[in-house]
């Protein structure tokens, strides 16, 4: 019995010794060994900058260009006048709504500065006594 342990311990050990000096040989291996395969090959390019100018060198801005740019624009307005119906009078409902928060925005302040007006509605002379 004792004959298979220390046979079973060599064979153990051997294998364990035998992997090591594997491993030790191939790291070793690579620190000697100078290959061009070995190194990553890659090419260096700079960035370049683009430039791009707004207006031909030829020309500046002609008439035609800023005809079309204000056809555009007013295309647009149309179009934002349209879906903002800013064309149609204001509602009777929102006129009286803007009443009520004057009114009672005044009221919440009157009590305050114990005038109904504001120091920016003052004669310029009384502003200046109050500095």
């Amino acid at each position: 019995m004792n004959r298979v342990i220390s046979w079973l311990q060599n064979f153990l050990l051997r294998q364990v010794v035998i992997v090591c000096l594997i491993g030790a040989t191939f790291f070793i291996g690579q620190c000697f060994t100078y290959s061009s395969a070995m190194i990553a090959q890659a090419d260096v390019k700079t960035p370049e900058g683009i430039y791009y100018k707004g207006t031909p060198d030829s020309q500046g801005i002609g008439d035609n260009q800023v005809r079309n740019a204000q056809e555009k624009l007013k295309d647009t307005v149309d179009n934002v006048r349209e879906k903002l119906n800013l064309n149609e009078e204001t509602p009777r409902a929102t006129k009286e709504f803007q009443a009520d928060v004057k009114r009672k925005a005044k009221e919440a302040v009157e009590p305050i500065t114990n005038r109904d007006r504001g120091y920016y509605q003052q004669p310029e002379a009384q502003r200046e006594i109050r500095r």
